[in-house]
């Protein structure tokens, strides 16, 4: 089994913040097969290889974006979306995970490296009440064209999550995939989506940022493209959906998820600042 290396290791990153929340007695969500895949690919969250105020940031920063996205997507399903499209799946289980309140297709798009991974510890196993299909696809290449030929239909309301993507794509790449996903959406698709709005450059000179995780730091700065829009809703208006965006730390604490004071006094803390929902006009 190939395990995920540079932005694909990312995503055993985000599988070890909802593994450690949904450790909790008092989990917002489980994700069953979060632990699996960071044991899967060889990295272990132990104290020698993650401090403290790392951990808590990662913790409570998963616990917050997982629920919402997981609350939105459902939201928008029982709304008439009858597909979700995962770019950038990475090592996503919602499709399994989810009590989905009407019929769904769930389109996973990431690399096929991610996707053969992914496919090897999951050994098979089927959501109980989506239909799943997998594309592998580099979001760089041609992914619309490979998305409709796995049987989407862009003039049926679509669920887009955008979970972790945007920070690692340069700029020109974010307005392509922005004006291609519009494309594809028919009126009333909706969108949620991580939104970060944190200097890059401001996170290279903080010595503390991405010193844990299954990257080095150098190898972790060397995929941070995007600085990000300063009001996440007004850079949605432009693309033609109506946003609402919510600071992450707000929606921690409204979960009941906040940050020690160790994790919360780092000057510059790498994450998603923005959550953000959005509708087609």
């Amino acid at each position: 089994m190939n395990r995920p290396e540079g932005v694909g290791a990312t995503a055993v990153f985000v599988a070890a913040g909802r593994a450690f929340e949904s450790e909790r007695d008092d989990h917002l969500f489980d994700d069953p097969w979060a632990g699996e895949f960071v044991r899967s690919a060889g990295w272990a969250p132990t104290a020698e290889t993650m401090d403290a105020a790392s951990r808590d940031m990662l913790s409570t920063w998963m616990a917050a974006r997982t629920k919402f996205l997981d609350d939105y997507v459902l939201a928008a399903v029982a709304g008439g979306c009858r597909q979700v499209v995962l770019l950038g799946a990475g090592l996503d289980s919602r499709a399994f995970r989810l009590a989905w309140p009407a019929p769904v297709t769930v389109y996973e798009l990431d690399t096929g490296d991610m996707v053969e991974f992914k496919s090897a510890v999951l050994a098979g196993a089927t959501p109980d009440t989506a239909a799943r299909v997998v594309v592998p696809v580099d979001l760089r290449d041609d992914w619309p064209a490979a998305l409709t030929g796995a049987g989407f239909h862009p003039d049926v309301p679509t669920a887009w999550i955008l979970e972790g993507l945007l920070l690692y794509l340069p700029e020109d790449a974010v307005d392509i995939l922005m004006r291609r996903l519009g494309e594809l959406s028919a009126p009333g698709s909706e969108i949620g989506a991580t939104v970060t709005s944190v200097d890059v450059d401001a996170i290279r000179n903080d010595p503390d940022a991405f010193r844990h995780g299954p990257l080095g730091r150098e190898e972790w700065l060397d995929l941070l493209h995007w600085n990000g829009p300063d009001d996440p809703e007004a850079w949605l208006d432009g693309y033609g959906w109506d946003a609402t965006a919510v600071p992450t730390d707000d929606l921690a604490r409204r979960y009941g998820r906040t940050l020690s004071a160790e994790a919360a006094g780092r000057p510059v803390r790498p994450g998603d600042r923005w959550m953000v929902s959005a509708v087609k006009r």
